[in-house]
């Protein structure tokens, strides 16, 4: 459930790469019922403001929800965090399904478009016949002529990502399930 690419490019959204390994162990102290942010530190020997700051971004993330208690005595708050499970399948599925989305609907565009390129530069121009042709099938940075764009590559990578997606987010889904 912690441990799959799509997870890990969902977690990217919420936090820095390098805080990856941290959020997920956090997830995973939340998952196992530990509560407190000093109990999470405990347990992963995170430091405790990395602890905090990554609890508010799965809060940001509506992922982490807590409760704030005021001790009587002391008059400090308490935080007591829960992991939402519910939320955090949705998520993950919302950003499953709007990637998978983009990817096919990229793929689709190749296959069904005619694509030109600068023949100088692919990087200064790239449009399709229509937008091409307003340009007279010239760069409109360089003035060269455009050229067809050979899309197999493109197409090809486009396809074994979202192959391998639907491969990742079936591993997931097991994972959910199995809990």
């Amino acid at each position: 459930m912690i441990n799959n690419s799509i997870v890990n490019d969902f977690l990217e959204g919420i936090v820095d790469e390098d805080d990856l390994k941290n959020v997920k162990a956090i997830i995973e102290a939340l998952i196992e019922g530990i509560e407190t942010d000093e109990a999470i530190h405990e347990k992963t020997g995170i430091k405790l403001n990395t602890v905090r700051k990554l609890l508010y971004k799965l809060h940001d993330a509506s992922i982490a929800t807590y409760k704030r208690n005021k001790d009587p005595e002391t008059q400090w708050f308490t935080y007591t965090w829960k992991f939402d499970k519910e939320e955090y399948v949705e998520k993950i599925t919302d950003f499953y399904t709007n990637r998978l989305n983009e990817r096919q609907e990229a793929l689709d565009n190749l296959e069904n478009n005619l694509y030109f390129v600068c023949c100088m530069d692919q990087e200064h121009f790239k449009g399709d016949y229509t937008e091409s042709s307003e340009y007279e099938f010239y760069c409109p940075v360089c003035d060269y002529e455009l050229e067809p764009y050979d899309a197999k590559k493109e197409k090809t990578l486009l396809k074994r990502r979202i192959t391998l997606d639907k491969k990742n987010f079936k591993k997931f889904e097991d994972a959910i399930n199995k809990q």
